[in-house]
């Protein structure tokens, strides 16, 4: 093959071996996108509305965690897996049967709320 006939383009030179790694490497990267990306939804399902910090008043909770490492997420309180609902928000101090739970980064209190347990349904 002469000079003219060769195709241009670094892809073009690359050995075989070279090109398939280059295509698994995009594939891995498309996967690790389209991985990170899928959770990041505002749908009434996605994470971001389960997270407490979107918690209003009256919504209820539920604790996945325990109560020295508490994992709050919004739930219907039509649900017999609510363990509280929200009875107020950036209160420094709950009322006498409340329980209070603070969200913290860096040691610093990113908000906080006031929970009344919730009674099981009967």
């Amino acid at each position: 093959m002469s000079n003219s006939q060769r195709p241009s383009g670094a892809f073009s030179r690359q050995s075989p071996v070279m090109k398939v790694v280059t295509l698994l490497i995009a594939a891995v990267i498309a996967g690790v996108w389209w991985y990170t990306s899928r959770g990041n939804s505002t749908g009434p399902d996605s994470e971001a509305a389960k997270a407490p910090a979107v918690a209003e008043v009256g919504d209820c909770v539920q604790n996945k965690g325990s109560d020295g490492s508490p994992d709050m997420e919004v739930i219907g309180c039509s649900s017999s897996e609510a363990d509280y609902k929200v009875a107020s928000k950036f209160e420094s101090e709950c009322e006498p049967g409340q329980s209070q739970y603070q969200e913290t980064r860096r040691g610093r209190v990113q908000f906080e709320m006031c929970l009344t347990p919730v009674e099981p349904a009967k």
